[in-house]
């Protein structure tokens, strides 16, 4: 498993936690947009197609970050998580595409 891959596994990881919390909590909404970020991560373990990386960290990320309520009980745990790891896969992209 490469780096990248998993960072992308311990995105799912946090994101999966965090539907699980927003969930008990009532917290639909976020179940939704929670799970609209995670839904291609899958498909991104192993890709070689380093567009739909960027396209994931440029969209899909910002997306995500543009409808969350910051204010949820517990959100910036699971954030503070994701800029870890979205710092990291950051980096990876930029070595990738120079």
């Amino acid at each position: 498993m490469t780096e990248r891959d998993a960072i992308y596994v311990q995105i799912l990881h946090h994101g999966l936690l965090r539907i699980r919390y927003s969930a008990a909590l009532g917290h639909l909404d976020h179940c939704t947009i929670e799970s609209e970020h995670l839904h291609n991560v899958p498909s991104l373990i192993g890709e070689t197609n380093e567009e739909r990386h960027l396209y994931y960290f440029c969209q899909e990320r910002t997306y995500y970050l543009d409808r969350i309520d910051r204010s949820l009980p517990g959100l910036d745990f699971t954030l503070r998580r994701y800029v870890e790891l979205w710092t990291r896969l950051s980096q990876l992209n930029e070595a990738n595409v120079a």
